[in-house]
């Protein structure tokens, strides 16, 4: 009996030393879920070196396989050689990786030196979109200037300055990009970056997320990202949490890199502008690293969802275009006239300047984006842009300078007293002068809008016929508070946006002659407001988007108030 479990052992282990020095073919998933098959022959760094049945070889990175094929690979890493298996054995003076069938045959096969070597197999031709049609490359990096993969990203020297894409990204990319990458599908779910941090190229990482910025160019010792890499292991926060800490070289040249600015690679972080202003090369990225920390798309942030700021996304081309919901930020052809231009060029202590955080925008930028206004505010460069015609300006004395309708209004009144506009604030607006040289004020509610009743708008009455600009809108006003409105004589700006304000309240302000704005976005008023609406012949913009007005009554509306500008 004990010879017979002998004999059993040995054809076991005969059985088996074929598959020994040699991983077995086996079947992959892709972090997509999409099959592969293929042996492991070796790796280097997080890039796995794996054969396919044909012989091909592939360069498949870590991150790119499914969690448990990650498993087996991290069982069978201590086993492989590291390095390219063609530079291996380039070294050795053998030939490239045998192909499967080869192997099989090369057991029965008696071998001939004398024999020529075979020539390589053709280059296969993957369909469109095949996993094995994939080359790793640097996230963010331009792939008709992508290296093979084995050329292996190298360490700055001494004296060489540290470039982002060459030396910072393959470091990213290899150890931290398995968590900290932009959002991807998997499995019908959208897999969001941990910590909302993204640090596939150089605007991610400048970006930070939503806690702030990781890199404080220049200061090291400042930079979160610097911080959790030099932690003990044993932190909570040292990072990178898998994979082991990085190499002191790794450290040393991410330490260098923040030292000398944290600067974009060279030759990448500008596009050539000889031939016009292009959105996306020249304006997105600067919007991008400035602006869409407040006016980016609506997320949800523990359990709430913010909205951009002011109702201003400038996430893509067309929403810049569009402004926000009081209007257009830009008048093509014209910077000067454009609010985009006028705020970015305020005083540095003025607190309307944007944006609010961090240092002003350099007047290279802001000439940058004064030319692309100028040209016409165009997606791309070769778009046609026909530019406003000139009017001939005549020369005119102050006296003959046309006035506003709020001019002369204010010469009309005097500016209300201290104890008026004490009274007014007791509404729970926001009360102030237009400007020091006027007598006409504005109020606001801009402060718990939602808490604001109809009955609020009593307190302002000891300064109506003062009050040019009134601000209702996001309030819980009804149609009541236009009876009391109409009562502003002197009333030259309206906004009842997101109000339930419907077409029974708009009646009340058929007669406002001096009425040059009214915003009446996602207000319930209908096609039935239209009428009164094309009365008012004073009105200059008219905003009527999300409301329940057709296309029809926002057409008759154009063709009664053509001069008005009229967002539908």
């Amino acid at each position: 009996m004990a010879a017979r479990w002998v004999g059993i052992c040995i054809l076991l282990l005969f059985c088996l030393l074929p598959s020994w020095g040699q991983n077995a073919f086996r079947t992959f998933k892709t972090d997509t879920g999409q099959p592969f098959v293929g042996r492991v022959l070796s790796y280097e760094g997080r890039t796995f070196y794996v054969q396919g049945r044909n012989g091909s070889l592939f360069a498949i990175p870590f991150n790119k396989v499914s969690p448990e094929d990650q498993k087996y690979l991290i069982q069978i890493a201590p086993k492989l050689p590291k390095g390219d298996p063609r530079k291996i054995n380039a070294k050795e003076g053998q030939s490239p990786a045998p192909s499967a069938e080869k192997s099989e045959s090369s057991s029965t096969s008696v071998k001939n030196d004398t024999a020529p070597k075979p020539s390589s197999p053709p280059k296969p031709q993957f369909r469109p979109g095949s996993f094995f049609a994939y080359k790793p490359i640097n996230l963010g990096q331009d792939p008709s200037m992508a290296v093979e993969a084995e050329q292996i990203a190298s360490l700055p020297g001494p004296d060489e300055p540290v470039d982002f894409d060459k030396h910072i990204l393959p470091i990213m990319v290899e150890s931290c990009q398995s968590c900290h990458k932009a959002p991807y599908d998997k499995n019908g779910r959208t897999i969001h970056p941990k910590a909302g941090l993204e640090l596939d190229n150089y605007n991610s990482v400048m970006k930070g997320n939503l806690d702030g910025t990781v890199v404080e160019a220049g200061k090291p010792d400042e930079s979160y990202l610097y911080e959790v890499i030099t932690l003990d292991e044993e932190e909570d926060m040292f990072m990178p949490p898998k994979g082991g800490p990085l190499s002191p070289e790794q450290i040393n040249a991410i330490k260098r890199w923040i030292e000398e600015g944290a600067k974009p690679s060279s030759g990448g972080g500008v596009a050539d502008m000889s031939k016009g202003i292009s959105f996306h090369d020249h304006v997105f990225p600067l919007l991008e690293e400035r602006c869409l920390d407040c006016h980016s798309e609506p997320y949800v942030k523990n359990g709430r969802t913010i909205h951009p700021k002011a109702g201003l996304r400038l996430d893509t081309y067309e929403w810049i275009i569009k402004g926000n919901l009081d209007g257009t930020i830009l008048e093509k052809g014209n910077p000067d006239e454009s609010t985009l231009i006028a705020v970015i060029t305020l005083d540095s202590d003025d607190p309307e300047i944007m944006p609010p955080k961090g240092d002003p925008l350099t007047e290279d930028e802001i000439n940058m984006l004064k030319q692309w206004i100028l040209e016409g505010a165009k997606e791309n460069p070769s778009d046609t842009f026909a530019p406003p015609e000139k009017e001939d300006v005549v020369a005119l004395d102050s006296s003959d300078k046309k006035e506003s309708i709020i001019d002369k209004l204010s010469k009309r009144l005097n500016a209300p007293s201290k104890p008026q506009m004490e009274a007014a604030q007791k509404s729970g607006a926001l009360v102030s002068l237009i400007s020091v040289r006027h007598s006409m004020v504005r109020a606001e509610f801009s402060s718990g809008p939602t808490l604001i009743k109809d009955d609020a708008i009593g307190a302002l009455s000891g300064i109506k016929n003062n009050i040019s600009h009134l601000d209702l809108s996001r309030t819980s006003v009804t149609d009541s508070v236009l009876g009391e409105v109409k009562k502003f004589n002197n009333l030259t700006w309206l906004n009842l946006k997101d109000t339930a304000v419907s077409d029974r309240g708009i009646k009340n302000l058929s007669k406002m002659p001096y009425l040059t704005y009214l915003n009446l976005v996602s207000s319930k008023v209908t096609d039935e407001s239209i009428e009164t609406i094309a009365g008012l012949t004073s009105l200059e913009e008219i905003y009527l988007w999300n409301s329940k007005v057709s296309k029809r009554g926002f057409e008759t509306l154009k063709n009664a108030l053509p001069n008005a500008k009229i967002i539908h």
